[in-house]
Order: C-alpha cells, then structure tokens, then sequence
C-alpha cells in the first residue's frame, strides 16, 4: 500500500516581505475610505450611530493589521508545507484554528500555470496555480527558477500519468 510522507517542502523566507506588503495595502486602503466615511460624517451631521460605527471599524482595523502585519506572515511562512510525488501534490498550511490538508491525485490536474504579481516579481518570487476540474490551488512564493522547475515537474509527471493511463486502458 502507497504511503504519503508528510509535507516537508517550504515556500520562501520572503513571503513574509510579499504578505505584509500586501497586507499593508489593503489595511491603508481600508482606513482611507473609513477616514473619508468620518469626514464625510462630520461635513453633513449623519446619525451618531454612523459615526461610533466608523470609528469602531477603523479601532478593529488598526488592531487586525497589527496582528496582519506583525504575526500572521511569520505564522504563515513556518506553517506551509508541500509535496510533489509521481503519484499526488499535497498542500499543507493553516492556523490556530483551521488546519488544511489537501491532496491533489495527479490524474485529476488539468493545468499547471505560474503567476507573478507586481510585488512577487519584486522579490523574485513566483506563485504556482495548479488547476483540477472544479478548483485552482496555489503554491505562494516560490523562488522564481525553483517555481518554473516546479511547474515544469508537475506538467511533466501528469503528462506521464495520462499517458501510461491511456497505455494501459485505464
């Protein structure tokens, strides 16, 4: 009987850069529109309600990026894990609460693809998309060559497979 071995590979040290940067972002771009929201408030006297409302947004905004910023990019950096076999793609990340375990058959991977955003590609980085019938899984920032010879790998092995299926009238 086949046996997976644990996932053991890890993704780059400079996911953390790439996560809080993007995290950043989102954060700022989120307090501007909550700041605009107060002024707006103050400039035609909406209902108190309203404003207690937006400065509590932008309290538990201030404090999610705190822990977005500091903890979680550490956190999720030590916690995924992959592996890539002949035979399956396993997939392991998650936190305190939720823990993910996925494992991709190789039979059922119809498309392998890379992708590099604007601040990945910055620190030469690359994310892996692995497709299957109903859904897309990502390996996240990958170092650029070791993410193409991963893609690569994995075209190669399904290619493989389907052909020894095929061969085989399975």
């Amino acid at each position: 009987m086949y046996q997976l071995k644990e996932p053991t590979q890890k993704i780059s040290l400079d996911a953390i850069k790439v996560w809080r940067i993007s995290d950043l972002i989102n954060t700022t771009i989120a307090l501007i529109i909550f700041v605009f929201l107060v002024y707006l408030d103050r400039l035609y006297n909406w209902d108190s309600w309203i404003e207690i409302t937006l400065y509590a947004l932008i309290g538990f905004t201030c404090i999610s990026a705190i822990i977005e910023l500091i903890i979680l990019p550490v956190y999720k950096q030590k916690t995924w894990r992959y592996e890539i076999d002949d035979r399956c793609i396993q997939l392991k990340y998650g936190g305190v609460f939720k823990k993910t375990h996925i494992i991709i058959p190789i039979d059922k991977i119809y498309f392998v693809d890379t992708y590099q955003g604007p601040i990945i590609k910055k620190y030469n980085l690359v994310t892996i998309k692995i497709g299957t019938i109903g859904l897309v899984h990502d390996i996240p920032n990958l170092p650029f060559e070791r993410g193409i010879e991963i893609r690569n790998n994995i075209a190669l092995i399904a290619e493989n497979y389907k052909r020894q299926s095929e061969e085989y009238g399975t």
